[in-house]
């Protein structure tokens, strides 16, 4: 027993069902984690490391969501372990994929880069499509957080490619699909693109309208605020204040508790706001986040807030001339 490559059925279907209802919202945090870790007692008792690998896998990803950084590359990094003892390369890449995404938050480019690399590769050998597009997707974020917009639109667009081939009835497709369509609408906003980034926000929408868990919601009303804050009119369905769209992706976040992403909203709201001359809210959102950046480790985003700071000073402090 302690020789098998996969996670035991039964078991891994008890391991998704937590899974299922903490990202519903309907478990609580701290149940949902405790429930993992009574499920790894188990198979450690069973001597089945490949079932301890897919419970230390499971309590980084929600870790992970909760921008505990450190603590989720601490599992991942024992759930590779686990999946070491018996040679199973795919959910060892998968480890990679998810420590890659957490040295991006943490701002380790270089690290990242490497990880989601070396994960991409070992998934393209065996042809799991559904973790070849995540790689992809996430190094495709990380290289637009670094400017290198060509270079991040060519992954990401591969990454949809990908994405939309995974079958429907999959735990991950409509959160993956809306996170990259999210990220694309951010591409095509500093590209000046605001048809594209329309197209790319509202298929965002029609995902988390039809799949309306947190994290698709969270994404997609992000993107709507983001792009409304640009400018672009939307048909009257949609209200016509980002804020509102903010609001409903920041309390979709909080369901689940990623703080991460609560405070990524706060921050890019922030910027909304002094791009509409709200600018005492606007810093008091701005700081929130930099606190949050901040404990949580988040070195690159922390960065970004505090230069957007600076900058809201220096527009606040500037002469005006007079004719």
């Amino acid at each position: 027993m302690a020789n098998q490559q996969e996670p035991t059925p039964e078991f891994n279907e008890r391991c998704l069902a937590v899974i299922q209802q903490w990202s519903s919202g309907a478990l609580p945090y701290a149940e949902a984690s405790q429930a993992l870790i009574e499920l790894g007692r188990e198979a450690a008792r069973d001597d089945l490391p490949v079932d301890q690998g897919r419970v230390e896998q499971l309590l980084g990803y929600m870790l992970g969501y909760r921008g505990r950084l450190n603590d989720a590359i601490y599992h991942y990094e024992r759930a590779r372990a686990h999946y070491a003892r018996v040679n199973n390369q795919r959910r060892m890449a998968i480890c990679d994929l998810n420590m890659g995404e957490a040295f991006r938050y943490k701002g380790d480019f270089k690290r990242a880069r490497r990880l989601f690399e070396r994960a991409y590769e070992t998934f393209s050998r065996t042809a799991d499509l559904e973790s070849q597009a995540m790689a992809i997707g996430n190094k495709g974020q990380m290289l637009l957080s670094l400017g290198q917009i060509e270079a991040a639109r060519a992954d990401l667009l591969e990454g949809r490619r990908l994405a939309l081939q995974i079958p429907p009835d999959s735990l991950d497709r409509s959160g993956l699909l809306c996170e990259i369509h999210h990220a694309l609408t951010a591409l095509y906003l500093q590209t000046g693109d605001l048809d594209s980034a329309k197209q790319e926000a509202l298929a965002a929408y029609q995902i988390a309208q039809a799949a309306p868990q947190p994290l698709e919601r969270g994404f997609a009303n992000r993107a709507i605020a983001e792009i409304l804050t640009a400018g672009v009119t939307l048909s009257s369905g949609f209200a016509a204040d980002p804020d509102h769209y903010y609001r409903v992706a920041n309390e979709a976040f909080q369901e689940i508790h990623a703080e991460g992403e609560m405070a990524r909203t706060m921050f890019l709201q922030a910027r909304s706001l002094a791009r509409r001359g709200r600018r005492m809210t606007a810093a008091r959102k701005l700081q929130l986040a930099m606190v949050i950046f901040s404990r949580l480790g988040m070195v690159d985003d922390a960065a970004r807030a505090a230069e957007a700071q600076l900058e809201m000073i220096a527009a606040r402090t500037a002469p005006t001339s007079s004719v």
